[in-house]
């Protein structure tokens, strides 16, 4: 029999397991023919889906941290050559981070297909949730295809083929002969799929408020995202618009206030919770074990006089975030904000409209909340990018986006200074080796 990929033999592994996260026992082990038969079954693979997103190589610390490792505000004091490898920008194809990521980010890919398969077809009268579950679970896939496609592919080409290998149906019976062996789909096509199911979850989620969960307006918020990364600036607009003019949020008075807590505030969108019992590893890598440190590079760009200061303590050759600072590892992280939502808004302003001030008002909003002065005009838009970065730097901190920020603004060879096939990570060594459609990404090796 042919060897199965990581990859896949991890998807099916994913009926083979449950956790304990939330209120109701999750269950990402259901066979779709015998276990989801009614709504309670459906809520429970749903929670695993959630449950999936959690693990320490996703969510639950490396995929939130890494982005700022790899980049060019953490830098790495630990002994993991993984997170060694991150740091240095020379990310080898053998790299247990992103193997892992890519294992894990799929499960939660197929507990979705599970989902979207099946909860159509349950017969349960009672079952008046169906929407919002087959919703949700849309968003969930829509959100971890997107992640795959920011580490692994070119999502800063959408002309580019290196989009993602798109796994839409469960895998049949739990048959390991039936795993499709999948070729890449381009950029255009995978961020095609991620918007169709934003416009299925929007669309069948109206109404359903819920900001621990991939609600109605955590769909529109990452739609907003989704957009900008691929230039559909007028949309991206519209998005980040509809969730600060409508929706039920407000940015938070004393940002100090947004990471002092171990509960969702005014301005959570989407809040992945975690707590005493079902805790992240965001503190022991940030704080108790001391090895995600500050890059001075990012102290140094703070300004006089900005409260996001105390966002971080500052001791001589250890300088950490406090944004991950529960002692019990339960903090939430937090997704989708409103305050990333301001800088979107301004972004697509002013690229829309190639005009460099259009976007002003919204970013000159975040700074006033950090007790910092109005900047502009600016004289183009070299100069109005030069502030935005400098806001999102700031403001995004530790919530996995300077790496990406930095790529899609073109500016990651001249801040970073590494060849621009690094602008994507490699595909993992354990799936080429398997997979005989996958194809490498650019000036990578394939074994």
């Amino acid at each position: 029999m042919k060897k199965l990929s990581i990859l896949l033999i991890t998807i099916l592994a994913v009926f083979l397991i449950s956790c304990d996260v939330l209120d109701t026992e999750p269950q990402a082990s259901l066979d779709a023919n015998t276990a989801l038969t009614d709504g309670a079954s459906a809520q429970a693979v749903l929670l695993g889906a959630y449950s999936r997103m959690q693990v320490t190589p996703y969510y639950g610390a490396h995929f939130t941290l890494s982005p700022d490792l790899a980049a060019d505000n953490a830098r790495y004091q630990g002994f993991f050559d993984s997170q060694l490898e991150i740091n240095s920008g020379s990310v080898p194809i053998s790299n247990f981070w992103i193997s892992t990521a890519w294992v894990n980010i799929y499960r939660v890919v197929n507990i979705a297909n599970l989902l979207i398969a099946e909860v159509p077809n349950i017969a349960d009268d009672a079952f008046s949730s169906r929407d919002r579950v087959l919703g949700e679970a849309h968003a969930i896939r829509a959100l971890a295809y997107f992640d795959l496609l920011r580490v692994f592919g070119y999502h800063f080409d959408v002309s580019s083929p290196y989009g993602m290998p798109l796994l839409l149906e469960p895998i049949e019976n739990n048959d390991f002969n039936l795993i499709p062996d999948l070729e890449r789909s381009g950029v255009a096509d995978t961020y095609q799929q991620i918007l169709d199911d934003l416009n299925t979850a929007i669309g069948l989620m109206q109404g359903y408020v819920d900001n621990t969960a991939m609600s109605y307006w955590a769909a529109v918020a990452l739609r907003a995202r989704v957009n900008l990364y691929a230039g559909n600036y007028g949309a991206a607009f519209d998005d980040a618009d509809d969730v600060i003019e409508n929706g039920p949020f407000s940015l938070v008075e004393d940002v100090q206030d947004l990471f002092d807590t171990t509960s969702p505030t005014s301005e959570s969108i989407f809040d992945l919770v975690f707590s005493d019992q079902d805790q992240s590893s965001l503190y022991v890598f940030t704080f108790q074990r001391d090895e995600y440190n500050v890059d001075p590079d990012l102290t140094g760009a703070i300004e006089a006089g900005d409260d996001r200061a105390g966002l971080f303590v500052f001791e001589r050759g250890s300088d950490r975030p406090v944004k991950w600072s529960n002692p019990n590892n339960a903090n939430n992280v937090k997704v989708l904000r409103l305050g990333e939502m301001f800088l979107i808004r301004s972004e697509a302003a002013v690229f829309d409209s190639n005009d460099p001030n259009a976007g002003l008002d919204d970013l000159n909003e975040i700074r006033d909340r950090a007790g910092l002065g109005d900047v502009g005009p600016f004289a183009n838009i070299d100069e109005y990018v030069d502030a935005l970065l400098q806001e999102r730097r700031i403001e995004l901190n530790y919530e996995g986006h300077r790496f990406f920020d930095l790529v899609r603004l073109d500016r990651f060879e001249d801040v970073l200074n590494r060849d621009s096939f690094r602008r994507a990570f490699p595909i993992p060594r354990d799936e080429l080796q398997i997979q005989e459609n996958l194809d490498q990404n650019p000036g990578y090796p394939i074994e």
